[in-house]
């Protein structure tokens, strides 16, 4: 009985979440490459749009930066992020999400990257280019790279 409830108890500790690490400012938390945007109005064409959910425990800043091929910038966005809220932002306004910002609208894109910037460790994003025409999500996943992990995680 004893054993068992040492394994309970240890079972509990290690699946409490590791407190959010604050940044003194924004820093990187994802990088990646392969953003695509072919320059279509609203609700046209390919975006890409980057999803961001805060887990931190408490409001957050975050930066997504999209950059050309040659790495100089395309556009950025600086929103808030309450805990418990996720926010998308794409590089151009698209059917199937509800952008809270353009990233770089009007802007051709081919092989592009993104650094994704937050005050909180415990933010976490996914990223995807999409048929901004489309009301169902289609298109391709992109692999970002975590920086500065949140303690505790592997990604």
């Amino acid at each position: 009985m004893k054993t068992h409830m040492a394994t309970v108890a240890l079972a509990a500790t290690l699946a409490q979440p590791a407190t959010a690490v604050t940044f003194p400012t924004l820093t990187t938390i994802y990088v990646g490459s392969g953003v695509r945007d072919d320059s279509s109005d609203a609700g046209e064409g390919i975006a890409t749009s980057f999803h961001c959910t805060n887990v931190s425990g408490q409001a957050a800043t975050l930066r997504v930066l999209v950059l050309f091929a040659a790495g100089n910038v395309a556009g950025s966005a600086t929103v808030p992020l309450a805990h418990g809220e996720t926010k998308t932002l794409s590089t151009h306004s698209t059917n199937v999400f509800v952008d809270a910002a353009d990233l770089a609208p009007g802007v051709f894109l081919q092989q592009g990257a993104v650094n994704i910037e937050a005050t909180q460790s415990a933010v976490f994003c996914t990223a995807m280019m999409v048929n901004a025409a489309l009301f169902l999500p289609e298109g391709i996943d992109l692999h970002l790279v975590r920086v500065n992990p949140h303690p505790g995680t592997v990604e």
